[in-house]
């Protein structure tokens, strides 16, 4: 499991000046080095355009500050509140409006026909701790709140905690959870995005 946090996650300007990237976690093909998938997170402090990424799908997520309206020719979408989701092809030409206030993105880019993603805010669970998928990759960021791993029976219960918690504004990348972990959120505010890549 690796572990991240905006704090430590180092800052990249974009290559138009415009913002600032942090890298979370990424994979590439192990013969031709083309990416495969990779997962970010964007400062937006401005109006600016996106750049285009050929044949890679991208999910953006509004996680902190806003709203931020998102346009391209064809459409736009509104992200006003942590969690509010687009998804578009990188090949579009698509502009970020002037944020309301200093706006962080969750930003997953992936290999068009080689990998897909889910990307979805977890609501809280009524009854046990949320069960991570035990094949792919699983990023989880925390927006709000906080949260702790737990290890899971088969039956999705009983949960053990283990020595892992997260706050908001950071998270962990997990590759096949064969081992049955779940999510356990501690405080009732608690608000998780989470990523599956297959």
């Amino acid at each position: 499991m690796q572990r991240f946090a905006l704090s430590t996650l180092p800052r990249e300007r974009w290559r138009n000046g415009a913002g600032w990237t942090r890298a979370v976690a990424q994979q590439c093909d192990a013969e031709g080095g083309a990416l495969l998938w990779r997962v970010s997170l964007a400062e937006i402090g401005q109006a600016a355009p996106f750049s285009r990424f050929e044949g890679l799908d991208r999910t953006t997520v509004l996680v902190q500050g806003g709203p931020v309206r998102l346009r391209s020719d064809a459409r736009c979408w509104d992200l006003r509140l942590p969690g509010d989701v687009a998804s578009y092809p990188g090949e579009l030409a698509l502009a970020n409006g002037e944020p309301g206030t200093q706006a962080l993105f969750w930003n997953v880019m992936t290999r068009r026909g080689r990998v897909s993603a889910t990307v979805q805010v977890l609501p809280l669970p009524a009854h046990g701790p949320w069960r991570l998928p035990t094949h792919g990759h699983n990023l989880v960021w925390v927006i709000r709140g906080a949260c702790a791993l737990t290890y899971m029976d088969q039956d999705l219960g009983p949960a053990r905690p283990a020595p892992e918690h997260f706050g908001a504004d950071e998270g962990f990348c997990l590759a096949d959870a064969s081992a049955g972990i779940g999510l356990h959120p501690l405080t009732p505010d608690a608000l998780l995005l989470h990523t599956h890549l297959v």
